[in-house]
């Protein structure tokens, strides 16, 4: 170990700046003071920092006092432990799914993949050097200073307006709300510019080769260019599931459509409503009704040569997971526990972003059936930590 102490401390600047992982760049100064020395805690030059955002109308904070919004990024990696791990306190698998954020002051913070449940669980009782982090995928998450979700955004994507390091100045949100609107605001705007005057009914958005994609509740997809212009990409599915989701697996984009057995948009029907004083009421009073529940799937992918849509029958080895902020794949190869060809879902009690009023579920392709994560708590061995309440 003297000799990697050694090492000069401009060989270690280069290997640290070449780490993609702000929790790669702790592991890396965990190795040994010289290494801890010689290399800066990590800063939040590459990505993005939790932002005070003022948003407007529609979007109500909940409170006067929670007058701006937070916007953290964060990041599901898959964490691979490297050694055997002797902690007896902990009960971990060799390898699990964690979704790791980070606050202002570099506290680490750990969500559940799929609810966005912030756990009590932290890294402290981990040795880093034990671990090695697999990125996977990015999400945005907006919420209230006092850790309550923002009601009426269903899905937000930011992206910088500048290279390099951004501020609040530099920010530009992509947002689904009011159930099915597509917007976009600037920091510093007084309004939402509305993208789409024509369609009301878009259900997800994803980045897919550094393109924005969206998808409506038809099945049709279309990407949106440098000039915030929706550009048709792919016929309509015209699906009869009531939901609609944007998923990358293996370098293709996959749509996978929700059936339900109700409604779910319910904003519509209080449009321009007022309370007994005459101010528009507020999302939390409008979203205190039931959502109805998944009952199937279907998994669809886009032929591009013959511009149709192919019945993807099985996902193989595959998982997709359908997170309240972000959908992904992941092969069950490179997890412990859990079975491929099942998706992984989260039926919410109400609608909002980052809500824990639901339960996680397992959809089963090879019977399509669908079980609480609760009852199959084997299923639940993929996430660190495996968290299995109804709640979670």
């Amino acid at each position: 170990m003297s000799q990697w102490a050694d090492l000069p401390k401009e060989l270690l600047e280069m290997i640290s700046k070449r780490l993609d992982l702000r929790v790669e760049v702790l592991r890396f100064r965990a190795v040994c003071s010289s290494w801890r020395c010689s290399v800066s805690p990590p800063s939040f030059d590459q990505e993005i920092p939790p932002f005070f955002l003022k948003l407007p109308p529609p979007i109500r904070a909940p409170d006067p006092i929670f007058a701006d919004a937070v916007l953290m990024q964060t990041t599901i990696c898959r964490m691979e432990f490297l050694s055997n791990y002797s902690n007896s306190s902990c009960s971990l698998s060799n390898s699990s799914l964690v979704k790791v954020g980070e606050s202002k002051h570099g506290k680490l913070q750990l969500f559940h993949p799929i609810s966005n449940q912030e756990t009590k669980e932290s890294f402290i009782s981990l040795n880093l050097l034990d671990l090695k982090f697999v990125q996977l995928s990015k999400a945005c998450l907006l919420k209230w200073p006092g850790k309550t979700s923002v009601f009426g955004i269903n899905k937000v994507v930011v992206f910088p307006l500048s290279g390099g390091c951004i501020d609040n100045c530099e920010l530009g949100i992509l947002a689904i709300y009011h159930e099915g609107k597509l917007g976009y605001w600037r920091y510093g705007d007084k309004e939402w510019t509305l993208l789409d005057d024509r369609n009301f009914e878009y259900d997800d958005i994803i980045v897919y080769k550094g393109q924005f994609y969206v998808v409506d509740r038809w099945g049709t997809v279309s990407w949106i260019d440098s000039s915030l212009k929706v550009i048709q990409y792919s016929p309509s599915l015209y699906g009869c599931g009531g939901q609609k989701n944007l998923v990358e697996s293996r370098g293709d984009l996959y749509v996978v459509d929700r059936y339900l057995d109700g409604e779910r948009r319910t904003w519509k029907d209080y449009e321009n409503v007022m309370d007994t004083n005459g101010n528009p009421l507020r999302f939390s009073r409008l979203m205190r009704k039931a959502r109805p529940m998944a009952v199937d799937f279907r998994v669809y992918k886009l032929d591009e040569e013959w511009g149709t849509w192919v019945n993807i029958k099985s996902l193989d080895d595959r998982i997709f997971i359908l997170g309240i902020d972000c959908s992904f794949s992941v092969s069950c190869r490179d997890l412990s526990g859990g079975k491929g060809n099942c998706i992984y879902f989260y039926n919410s009690l109400y609608e909002g972003q980052g809500r824990s009023d639901g339960a996680i579920h397992v959809f089963r392709f090879e019977d399509h059936s669908i079980d609480n994560l609760a009852v199959i708590p084997e299923f639940s061995e993929i996430f660190w930590p495996a968290i299995i309440g109804s709640s979670a």
